[in-house]
């Protein structure tokens, strides 16, 4: 059951990279856009409370994907876009504790690098941030605490965590500095991979 959620969520980001690139069928991208986090949380969540492999961590972390299926739906609509955020924020949250649960504090140094990126990252495109200033940077701040914990889980992990980053950071650009080109396939294809590594390594 495990494997189907993970095929059927790959199968459904591949479909949602598609039609985004495309620029098609805009109704049927949500849908598989949300699906595939979906089917992640799906995956986490049974694993957790029906094998019992990661207890408490895995919990957590499948209320990370549950905030993220929320954020997917959210971010499609430009009046909804700080619901969105408000939702990937509380996922973070939720990523930060079940990480806290699988590998303990980060190291200290870890901590610094992480967040200094953050900071010369928000620094870099504060003047086109406008009055989203303090929302962004409170988001920063999550991600980059939930990058810095997954450090102290294992690689995989830590690789999601980044992709997920990575991500987030080229969503940025293209929303207050400049358009980038291929916008979705960037974007989409970092996030669905650092969600699916994230799920992996909790599985």
């Amino acid at each position: 059951m495990l494997l189907f959620f993970v095929i059927v969520s790959i199968a459904c980001s591949l479909v949602t990279i598609t039609l985004k690139q495309l620029g098609i069928f805009w109704k049927a991208s949500v849908v598989f856009k949300v699906l595939t986090t979906l089917m992640l949380f799906l995956a986490v969540f049974s694993d957790a409370v029906f094998s019992y492999s990661n207890g408490k961590a895995g919990v957590l972390v499948s209320f990370g994907l549950l905030a993220g299926v929320l954020g997917d739906f959210f971010l499609e609509f430009e009046r909804f876009f700080i619901y969105g955020m408000v939702a990937f924020l509380l996922g973070h949250m939720f990523y930060v504790f079940g990480f806290y649960v699988m590998g303990g504090l980060p190291s200290l140094s870890s901590l610094i690098l992480v967040l200094a990126t953050g900071v010369v990252y928000f620094l870099f495109i504060k003047k086109f941030l406008g009055k989203d200033k303090f929302a962004v940077f409170l988001y920063v701040l999550a991600i980059c605490t939930m990058v810095a914990f997954s450090s102290s889980v294992n690689v995989l992990t830590f690789s999601g965590a980044v992709l997920f980053f990575l991500s987030d950071a080229i969503l940025a650009f293209d929303k207050y500095v400049r358009k980038v080109p291929s916008r979705d396939l960037l974007v989409l294809s970092t996030y669905f991979a650092g969600q699916l590594l994230i799920a992996l390594s909790v599985l």
